[in-house]
């Protein structure tokens, strides 16, 4: 039986290509016939050779638990997941999906990321150490319940190419290096209890003295708490405007409350600036380029824009008038005044990025 599930999209040992291969064929499938359930398990069961139980499994874990099908009307139907993974015939999306389904399936590249080999049984010690504040309902299950969730982010891992297992020990395969090094795990499924935590902690900021630069021996001791923290900073600066460019006012979003909206550090991150919501300021992707730049900047006085002289070199440049426009114009308010850009870190940007 083992044998069979290896030529199958079940996650076990295999070769990757087929595996995934095989997803996509079966996805094709469902989209075309729009089987019933027990249609979808005999199709599986002929099709890659499977005993019933192992249709059902795969039918469950992997297509259903992991939200890539619906059954609407008595009817099995792919979803909008379903359909990005067959849009980007890519394994990098399917992760994505099951990262987002199947809490701490990324965690497992976090463990690995030194590039040893690691037993099964440490390895599952060192990912539950690294999930359970996360996902705090894992804190509760039990030992058999740990490792069979475990194995199965292992599976699921191989599968995809990302981990190879030889000998019950794991490492990184030079496909997970790759990912892990253009998408760092510890950016994927952040919680909302971790972002409200550190929302709180930028809050009780705002309300103390106003620090400009964060030389603090603590300042985000891992690399999750980073991607935590700018998410968070994020969320309370450009709430505070609305989700509206400071300077042009341009405010636009999806059904789903995504807005086109960035949270500028006033003193960049990279000399240091502090996660003080007053070292923020909520701009479009373009004047954010143009703030970063140093093309425009806001008067540390009056809270106006102040556009680079150099533009006005540029004649006829539709681009550049377009900035010149906003030359003087008093930036957009925010909801509480606790939370206004710092005349300090702005007196920086002014005298330290703006080319004038």
């Amino acid at each position: 039986m083992a044998e069979n599930v290896k030529t199958t999209l079940y996650p076990m040992a295999g070769e990757v290509v087929e595996q995934f291969e095989n997803l996509l064929r079966t996805l094709r499938w469902i989209d075309s016939a729009k089987p019933t359930p027990t249609d979808t398990y005999e199709w599986l069961r002929k099709s890659y050779d499977l005993s019933n139980y192992f249709a059902r499994d795969v039918y469950t874990v992997i297509l259903i638990s992991s939200g890539l099908v619906t059954v609407r009307d008595g009817r099995c139907r792919l979803t909008r997941e379903a359909r990005t993974v067959l849009d980007a015939t890519s394994p990098i999306a399917l992760l994505e999906i099951f990262e987002r389904q199947f809490a701490g399936v990324a965690a497992v590249l976090e463990v690995l990321r030194n590039g040893k080999s690691i037993s099964a049984d440490s390895l599952k010690e060192a990912w539950f150490e690294t999930v359970k504040d996360r996902f705090p309902r894992m804190k509760i299950w039990s030992a058999r319940t740990l490792g069979n969730q475990c194995r199965h982010r292992l599976n699921w891992l191989r599968a995809m190419g990302f981990i190879d297992g030889v000998k019950w020990k794991y490492s990184l395969s030079e496909a997970g290096l790759q990912l892990i090094l253009a998408h760092p795990p510890e950016a994927i499924a952040i919680q909302e209890h971790e972002v409200q935590k550190q929302e709180k902690e930028l809050c009780r900021l705002a309300l103390g003295k106003f620090e400009t630069f964060d030389t603090s021996s603590e300042r985000k001791e891992t690399l999750r708490t980073a991607f935590v923290r700018d998410r968070a900073f994020r969320k309370v600066v450009t709430t505070q405007y609305e989700h509206r460019c400071a300077v042009c006012d341009f405010r636009l979003g999806t059904p789903s409350n995504v807005y086109e909206s960035e949270a500028a550090h006033i003193v960049p991150k990279s000399k240091c600036g502090s996660d003080d919501p007053r070292n923020g300021i909520c701009l479009c992707g373009i004047h954010h380029w143009a703030f970063d730049e140093g093309v425009i900047s806001v008067n540390s006085k009056d809270l106006t824009v102040i556009a680079a002289t150099y533009l006005n070199r540029l004649s006829g440049d539709e681009s550049a008038e377009s900035v010149l426009g906003f030359h003087g114009k008093r930036i957009r308010f925010v909801a509480d005044d606790e939370y206004a850009p710092s005349v300090e870190a702005l007196g920086w940007h002014n005298e330290n990025v703006f080319l004038a």
